[in-house]
């Protein structure tokens, strides 16, 4: 049996994610400490979803435009996203990416797939969180709250189809608050 490269960490490890990104993996899971108390800012958040370009010049612009979107009220929750996303342009050496801000109540990529991209970048703040499943297992694992999953997508050279992932169902009454990057 496989199982996802997983680690702690207190912040952004370079070092891993350039192993996974050289390395055979098509995940790579970091265990983390995100922003807590979050449970009052999604509720009164509107169900709804940012799309965005983001360069890095706009990083704060945009997080702070999804968040607003969003009605979501969390300075910490800013700061640890415009940390998330120029780490990530960084890490890439991109100027620009992709970023999601979503608040749903529904599981909106019910199926096991890999993704049309290079690299995304998923982690939930709140609710429910993401699940991964190796290729011939029927097993499925679900993603550490906080925690950032890094999955290949079908445009990186080294994917290998290895690890499918979906959106969790979120219980009735329940929200999510999950964000992606990629490119």
């Amino acid at each position: 049996m496989q199982s996802a490269t997983e680690q702690t960490i207190a912040a952004w490890d370079p070092g891993a994610v350039r192993e996974f990104v050289d390395g055979a993996n098509d995940i790579l899971v970091l265990r983390r400490h995100a922003p807590s108390d979050l449970a009052s800012v999604v509720q009164a958040g509107r169900i709804h979803e940012y799309l965005a370009p983001v360069c890095r010049e706009k990083v704060g612009f945009e997080v702070r435009s999804g968040l607003g979107e969003l009605r979501i009220k969390s300075p910490e929750l800013a700061t640890d996203l415009i940390s998330l996303v120029t780490s990530f342009l960084d890490q890439f050496s991109l100027e620009q990416a992709r970023l999601r801000i979503e608040i749903t109540r529904t599981q909106s990529c019910p199926k096991f797939h890999s993704d049309h991209v290079h690299v995304r970048l998923v982690t939930t703040y709140f609710g429910p969180t993401t699940e991964y499943q190796f290729a011939g297992e029927s097993t499925a694992y679900v993603a550490p709250l906080g925690g950032l999953v890094f999955l290949k997508g079908h445009r990186h050279p080294t994917h290998r189809d290895s690890v499918h992932h979906r959106s969790p169902q979120v219980p009735a009454g329940e929200r999510r608050l999950c964000i992606a990057i990629d490119f």
